[in-house]
């Protein structure tokens, strides 16, 4: 939850609560989402305004993993899970996802470090780059902050985190901004070792300095953290006019406290509310108060140790424990578990255009689909024609302009097709699942034998392309430009995440006579990439020619195309924050039916700075292809993985589509029907 102002207090007073402190040769628990949300914000090339530089944002993780590797630290990465929302959570999460809203609807080059949101797949891509090396990922089934602190404290584990709330646990928490990553190697006689710089929290100093038992310490942050009393309640009559600053506020809560025996804390703290608003401060209570002997899921999971934490469905029905285990090992985001308890599907930010339709609207048939998969578990034998499943609602947020509104939906309809049972998902043939798969994806049998043509590790990649093109229209120079990211991003690894064509899966493969794509991605020349990058360098496509440039932003005009690419499309990346949503939910619908096509981290082929750059210099030149003829081997894939496309799509997205835009959240729900 965290309280406003108390890290800032801690750093202010510098050695009085912290200490300098080397980190090595230890375990520490990570507030995985503290730590990926901030090696995110403090670097410089993310470009956020372009809507996710994922390799680049690969190697940032690796980096920093690499780091904790050489000095032998062993990290528990921790994720929030998605259940726990109350109604005082709700409110608080609501603000947060207006302010979210804001940020993504205002951010430009020019203010993108103001307005960075964190990307759609930062989650994703930060977990990968924790299990490439090993590192043990959990995804906690609530918000994680009191387990993980209860889970430290019990194991005397440091925590490494910026949230204030493991401050009032009372554990050994490291600031996440007083790790010094350039000041790492240590030297001793006949022996070299390495270490993290730091600063560690010193929670038995922090009590004496207050002359708190340690006992009475999470109440502060009750007392500190929360806007449902008046503050100025705790203090005297006369000092109820007094403006506290936050040192005054600390020190009047103290001394409240010191008044009381621990037993008594809660209902006095209780007394202070009106009656309506009591429940809620209950549970706020109990999340910050007699935290000692409460189980934890991750001691169970972690330790094999203590009591298993039984999840139930909306319908109150046990989960399936495959899927239980699915989730604490962060195979499924935490929104999958609200879906299947609660019925509701939350706002999504990502940069778009304010005027556009919501970008997760060309998505929703997927949701639905998915949505239908886990709520099978509550309601048996569905059929996306059923009668019953009209019944059962969905409860979605929607941008609508400029502000988030909600709508109950079915949550599916379509042809009829049974729906495979969340509980069943396990034992079913693969390609019972790869059918359901192809149904809510609308894909025909000749287009599922198509993609297969393709790399395995691209295959949802295309698949997704092809939902995305029939769903919103893309314009040519924006399918292309997808087409042309793909295959340089895959082939040459000139973008940040280190595939290059010696990694490559295909690379080694002498070619399949009967496989034309696969034939002609396995005999890429390493000369004609160079090439090709170097083409795409002297035409401003690429981060490296224009590495600060002043964007000026601009529309599309048909009647004077500009080749000019410093100029700033925000359509443009609407219409890829679109493809990355239907990419998002492909994706997790395939892992949640077990895989029916091959698992990829085909994002990392995603710079979305790159592949704007690259929209526009298409869109300027017709004629685009015919730049890489003197690349030979480049030429005749991107030839032919056009061509091929072209005939996944019956050659739609070479039409213009402009004009079917559509224009507001009725129009689109319309058509979804919902």
């Amino acid at each position: 939850m965290g309280i406003r102002g108390l890290f800032s207090y801690i750093e202010k007073q510098g050695d009085k609560f912290l200490k300098d402190h080397e980190l090595t040769s230890t375990t520490v628990i990570v507030d995985a989402n503290n730590l990926a949300v901030t090696i995110y914000k403090s670097s410089y090339d993310m470009d956020p305004a372009f809507g996710g530089n994922y390799d680049k944002l690969f190697a940032k993780y690796c980096d920093f993993n690499s780091l904790l590797k050489q000095c032998n630290i062993t990290p528990i990465m921790v994720l929030n899970g998605g259940l726990g929302v109350d109604n005082r959570n709700r409110n608080k999460k609501m603000k947060n996802r207006l302010d979210r809203l804001r940020k993504s609807t205002k951010c430009f080059p020019g203010n993108q470090n103001r307005n960075n949101v964190f990307p759609l797949f930062g989650e994703e891509v930060f977990i990968n780059a924790c299990k490439m090396f090993n590192f043990k990922v959990i995804q906690n089934d609530f918000e994680a902050d009191e387990e993980t602190a209860l889970f430290a404290k019990g194991m005397h584990y440091p925590v490494l985190s910026s949230d204030s709330d493991f401050l009032i646990f009372g554990v050994k928490q490291i600031p996440l901004n007083s790790l010094n990553r350039g000041m790492m190697a240590k030297y001793t006689p006949g022996k070299r070792s390495s270490s993290l710089k730091c600063k560690i929290f010193l929670a038995d100093k922090f009590v004496d300095y207050l002359s708190l038992p340690s006992t009475h310490l999470p109440y502060l942050g009750v007392l500190l953290g929360d806007d449902l009393y008046d503050f100025k309640s705790l203090t005297s009559p006369h000092n109820a006019q007094k403006n506290f600053n936050f040192q005054s506020r600390m020190d009047v809560a103290a001394s409240w406290l010191r008044q009381h025996k621990i037993d008594d804390v809660p209902v006095k703290i209780l007394s202070l509310v009106e009656e309506e608003k009591k429940e809620d401060l209950k549970k706020l209570l109990a999340y910050y108060g007699k935290t000692e002997g409460k189980p934890t899921a991750l001691e169970y999971f972690l330790k094999g140790s203590g009591k298993e934490i039984i999840i139930n469905s909306k319908g109150n029905r046990a989960l399936p424990q495959w899927f239980m285990t699915a989730s604490r090992e962060a195979m499924f985001p935490p929104w999958i578990l609200r879906i299947v308890c609660a019925q509701e599907f939350f706002y999504f930010a990502q940069v778009e255009e304010l005027k556009e339709p919501y970008s997760v609207l060309p998505a929703m048939d997927i949701v639905k689909g998915l949505s239908a998969v886990l709520l099978s578990h509550d309601y048996r034998n569905i059929s996306l024609e059923s009668t019953n499943v009209k019944v059962a609602q969905l409860t979605v947020q929607f941008r609508s302009g400029a502000t988030i509104e909600e709508r109950n939906i079915p949550f599916y309809e379509g042809q009829c097709v049974t729906v495979p049972n969340l509980e069943d998902i396990p034992l079913l043939p693969l390609g019972t699942k790869e059918r359901f798969f192809n149904q809510v994806m609308k894909l025909n049998d000749f287009q599922s034998r198509t993609i297969k043509q393709f790399p395995k590790d691209i295959q949802m990649f295309i698949g997704s392309m092809i939902f995305w093109n029939n769903q919103t229209n893309p314009s040519s120079h924006q399918v292309d430009a997808l087409i042309m990211m793909l295959v340089v991003q895959r082939s040459v690894g000139k973008y940040g995440h280190g595939q290059n064509q010696a990694s490559d899966p295909f690379a080694a493969m002498e070619g399949d006579p009967n496989n034309t794509i696969k034939n002609l991605w396995s005999r890429l020349d390493k000369s004609d990439c160079d090439l090709a990058i170097k083409i795409l360098e002297d035409r401003g496509c690429t981060q490296k020619s224009i590495a600060k440039p002043k964007y000026k932003v601009s529309r599309y005009d048909n009647a004077a195309k500009s080749s000019n690419a410093c100029k700033y499309y925000k359509r443009t990346v609407h219409k890829y924050a679109e493809f990355q949503m239907i990419l998002y939910f492909v994706t997790y619908m395939n892992r949640l039916l077990g895989c029916p096509y091959p698992e990829t981290n085909s994002v990392l082929c995603f710079n979305g700075f790159f592949l704007h750059n690259l929209a526009s210099y298409i869109f300027s030149n017709s004629n685009w292809i015919e730049t890489f003829s003197t690349c030979k081997s480049v030429y005749r894939l991107l030839k032919q993985v056009v061509l091929t496309f072209s005939s996944l799509t019956k050659g739609q997205y070479k039409q213009d589509h402009s004009n079917e835009r559509l224009r507001n959240l009725d129009d689109m729900l319309m058509r979804l029907k919902v």
